[in-house]
Order: C-alpha cells, then sequence, then structure tokens
C-alpha cells in the first residue's frame, strides 16, 4: 500500500472511531496509526485540515454511492423525497462529517465534490417528473436550502426541530411539493 493511501486510512479510521470529532484527532495520532513519520504527513498533506477534508470527501463519497434505497416501486415524486430523506438522514446521522464537508464543498466548490453528487441524485429523480421549468435549478436551490438548514438548525429549534425525523421527513415532503409541484398521480 502506498505511503499517502496509509496515511489517508489512519485517518478515515480515526475520523470514524471519534465519531467526526476532528478536534481529538491530533497529526502524531495519525502518522502512529499510519506507522510513518509526522513529517509525512506534513509532506503530502501539508496540513491536518487537509488531510481532514480529503478524508471527509472520500467517506460521505463512499457513502452518497451505497445509499441507493430500493424504490422501484416509487412514484417519481415520492423517488425524489426518498432519495432526499436519505441524504439528510446522514446528515443528521453524521453531524460533525456533514458540516466539514459542506462548508468545504461551500467554500472550495469542486465538480465532483459531495454536494455536486447529491445534487446530480436529486437532478437524476426530479427530472423524472417531467416538469417544464428548470429542473436543474430547482435542485440546486432544494439542496442549499435543506444544508443551510442543517448547518443552522439550532437556531431553528423552537419553531422546528430538524433532529425529529418525523418533523425532517414533513419539512422535505412540503418542500419538495413545493418546489416541484404537488404530485397528480
Amino acid at each position: 500500500m502506498e505511503i499517502k493511501e496509509q496515511i489517508i486510512n489512519a485517518a478515515i479510521d480515526l475520523i470514524k472511531e471519534t465519531n467526526g470529532s476532528i478536534d481529538k484527532i491530533t497529526i502524531r495520532q495519525i502518522a502512529k496509526r499510519a506507522g510513518v513519520g509526522v513529517g509525512l504527513i506534513n509532506y503530502h498533506f501539508q496540513s491536518k485540515k487537509n488531510l481532514i477534508d480529503l478524508c471527509v470527501q472520500q467517506i460521505i463519497s463512499g457513502v452518497i454511492a451505497q445509499s441507493k434505497p430500493n424504490m422501484e416501486k416509487l412514484s417519481p415524486m415520492e423517488k425524489l423525497k426518498c432519495s432526499i430523506k436519505v441524504s439528510i438522514d446522514f446528515l443528521m446521522d453524521n453531524p460533525e462529517i456533514s458540516k466539514i464537508s459542506i462548508l468545504d464543498d461551500f467554500i472550495q466548490g469542486q465538480a465532483n465534490d459531495n454536494t455536486f453528487q447529491t445534487l446530480e441524485r436529486y437532478y437524476f429523480y426530479a427530472n423524472n417528473l417531467r416538469l417544464k421549468e428548470d429542473v436543474f435549478f430547482k435542485a440546486v436551490f432544494l439542496i442549499h436550502g435543506l444544508q443551510g438548514i442543517f448547518l443552522r438548525s439550532k437556531l431553528y429549534k423552537d419553531k422546528f426541530d430538524f433532529s425529529d425525523k418525523m418533523q425532517r421527513d414533513s419539512l422535505i415532503d412540503n418542500l419538495v411539493e413545493k418546489i416541484f409541484g404537488v404530485e397528480n398521480e
């Protein structure tokens, strides 16, 4: 295994073990786990932040690739809602990792980052609704709106509890219906 890959795997293991509490992870711990010197981590990644950002992107990319629920019998609208609920449930189950990923995507925005991969999935399902309006911009509005609600959920707690799955699912259903139109099936 290549040294760079050893370092990434060690960092990913530590991120998972600490449930995304990045502050609890040190470069020395990563180096020890990878069986390398601290200098090699700095050489390959320049900083702990760069390494952690890369690892978080890999973790979430893997989850995105694997989190395709069985939706064969659902209508196009229900497929869109289900896809969104799966991704938002992941955010809520992994808040620290998710915050890092979303903020990194906002700041550094790459063509294939986690937000873009998720957007492609939303767009795929929304496009199957066969709407005449611009579906892509509606999907962009939806994903960034939900990310904003997630990041600021503590501020909305007195009006809406985003950590409550029933409230969250209801919000997603309402948003999708308002943005893409109420299901006509």
